[in-house]
């Protein structure tokens, strides 16, 4: 079912479909990097998937870095997004603001979706999820960092499938993938 487009300020618009799999990036105020520590990534980490039990959603990649977070999932309900966006940026604001003794302030900025429509698409936005802590330089190795969901992949499928993955569906004008 397509739900009507909600009118903001946001632009574009956001579309919500229902089953359908996103693509999430959402960012703080001005790009300030208030989660730039492990006890305040960890704080973020717990929010997203809080969030993602809550409204039972499908999560297929995660990352968090200081200034934003990118997902890959599937909602069962489009019409719910924005609740979800709501609960993982408002909880995770509130408990910043509460952990650094700052009253009201605002933390997040808007989010963007894209949606993902076929299998080339979903496998590159993996990759772009788990590449992204080296892309911005905080590692020279993606399996270093640990707030993302590549080392449950690593787990999961193996070194071999995730090379295979990376490049099979490259991201395109990237840091090389050195796994």
């Amino acid at each position: 079912m397509i739900y009507p487009i909600e009118r903001n300020i946001h632009r574009p618009p956001h579309i919500y479909l229902d089953n359908t799999i996103y693509f999430i990036v959402s960012r703080t105020l001005g790009g300030i990097k208030y989660f730039n520590n492990s006890e305040k990534k960890n704080l973020l980490v717990d929010c997203l998937f809080k969030a993602i039990n809550k409204y039972e959603v499908k999560l297929y990649s995660w990352v968090i870095l200081d200034n934003h977070y990118q997902l890959v999932i599937e909602m069962p309900e489009g019409k719910k997004l924005s609740l979800l966006i709501k609960e993982i940026n408002g909880k995770s604001s509130f408990l910043l603001n509460k952990f650094e003794n700052e009253e009201g302030r605002k933390i997040w900025y808007q989010y963007r979706e894209k949606i993902i429509g076929d299998e080339n698409s979903f496998w590159t936005h993996i990759n772009y999820n788990h590449h992204n802590p080296v892309k911005h330089g905080y590692v020279e190795d993606t399996y270093e960092y640990e707030w993302s969901s590549y080392r449950d992949y690593l787990k999961t499928y193996g070194k071999e499938f995730l090379c295979d993955c990376f490049e099979n569906y490259p991201v395109i004008d990237y840091t090389p993938f050195n796994q």
